[in-house]
């Protein structure tokens, strides 16, 4: 079993004063991305997304958006680890929604070979909206929702 690091972003600061407020009662991560994978030894990472509406992807969970690095740095940076699996959820509802999910999952799985992807669903209702290749290979990994 491998470690995983649930809504592994949240550590991130949550845009505006509303989603602060809703954000101080959940329970977040301290350590950052680098942290996790090299003092943790986090191997499984769980980034929920959506998008703008104009395609801009951007981190969210449990209605809690999150002012965000560029998720290609992010994921730049996990390429270049060993043994990471990365499960991308959607966040939110709506057929452009749907539509930048699918073509976001495309992209990624095309330009970043070292990592294993899975998961491509909707968080609201698990439809699978993205097949990854590696969805077969889904690890067991034992999810943490916090670390220091």
């Amino acid at each position: 079993m491998i470690k995983g690091s649930l809504n592994t972003m949240n550590y991130l600061e949550p845009n505006g004063m509303f989603n602060r407020f809703k954000a101080f009662f959940k329970r977040r991560h301290t350590a950052d991305i680098y942290t996790q994978y090299g003092i943790y030894n986090v191997r499984a990472f769980d980034l929920h997304i959506t998008f703008t509406r104009s395609g801009r992807a951007y981190f969210k969970y449990d209605n809690v958006s999150y002012d965000s690095p560029a998720i290609f740095k992010i994921l730049n940076f996990l390429e270049k680890s060993d043994g990471v699996y990365v499960r991308i959820v959607l966040e939110g509802d709506g057929v452009k929604n749907e539509e930048y999910f699918y073509n976001y999952c495309s992209v990624i799985e095309h330009i970043y070979n070292n990592i294993h992807f899975f998961g491509g669903y909707r968080e609201r209702d698990a439809k699978i909206l993205y097949m990854f290749k590696h969805s077969g290979i889904t690890p067991k990994v034992y999810w943490h929702d916090k670390l220091y």
